[in-house]
Parts: structure tokens; C-alpha cells; sequence
């Protein structure tokens, strides 16, 4: 376990999948993640999206190379197979807009490349949170003795 890791984040287990076809990428981007994640290594959409609706995921980590060959639209095709994933799209340079793209096709976010591993985590760490629902307590059942 790295160091900062926090145990409850280890005990639940989110499942992330990692999507590009270039095996040094999807490599990094797991090894950035398997600490706190169940990081899965994907190779094509095709392969994502028929794990994805056997498996599960939380997030899906899409580079942008698998949306270009794939279209703006295997954004929407993910969420409608499955809704409750929350998408992050690695965009080669920021300043194409691609990311900005991605994100009005239906994506949660984006990151730029070259990577920085807190910056992942932190933008993985704020989409997935986000999911959790809090639990409401009555007033009345707050006040019982």
C-alpha cells in the first residue's frame, strides 16, 4: 500500500477501467490507481463495453485516441449501457478543445497530457466521491433519547 493511501479507500474498492489501445499508457494509468482502485486494463471499446456491462465499472478512463477512432458518440453509448459510470477522457494536448468536445458529448472530465499522478487521483477521487449518496437522519430521530 503507498503511502496517503486511506484504508477505507482500499476496503471499498472502486472499479476503474482504463481504456487505450497503447499497452505503456494503460500500464501507467493502473499503476496510479491500483492502490485505491480496481484498475482494469482495456485495449478497445469493443472489449470496455462488453466488460463494462458484466463488471460494472465506476469510472471509465478513455484516452483520446479510442474516442477519435471509436466518434464522440461511444460516450453516449457507454453511459446508456451504463449510466451510473462516471467517464474521464485523457486528451493528448490540452489546447485542441477535444476535451471540452468530450465533455459536451456527455464525458464527466478530463485530464491532459503528460499526467501527474496526484492530479489523476485527485480528479478520480473528486468524480467518485461525488457518487456517494449521504444518508438523511430525521430530526426527530436525532433528538430521541
Amino acid at each position: 500500500m503507498q503511502i496517503g493511501v486511506k484504508v477505507a479507500k482500499v476496503i471499498a474498492r472502486r472499479r476503474v477501467f482504463v481504456v487505450d489501445d497503447n499497452e505503456a499508457f494503460r500500464a501507467a494509468i493502473e499503476f496510479m490507481l491500483h492502490d485505491e482502485y480496481e484498475a482494469h486494463e482495456l485495449t478497445s471499446a469493443t472489449e470496455a463495453l462488453a466488460k463494462a456491462e458484466q463488471m460494472r465499472p465506476d469510472l471509465l478512463v478513455l484516452a483520446e485516441g479510442v474516442i477519435r477512432v471509436n466518434g464522440l458518440d461511444l460516450i453516449q453509448e457507454f453511459l446508456a449501457r451504463v449510466p451510473e459510470t462516471k467517464i474521464i477522457v485523457i486528451v493528448d494536448q490540452i489546447s485542441s478543445g477535444f476535451g471540452q468536445e468530450c465533455v459536451a458529448a456527455g464525458a464527466h472530465g478530463f485530464l491532459a497530457k503528460p499526467l501527474r499522478s496526484e492530479l489523476l487521483r485527485d480528479e478520480v477521487d473528486a468524480l467518485l466521491s461525488a457518487r456517494k449518496k449521504a444518508v438523511a437522519i430525521p430530526r426527530a430521530v436525532l433528538n430521541m433519547r
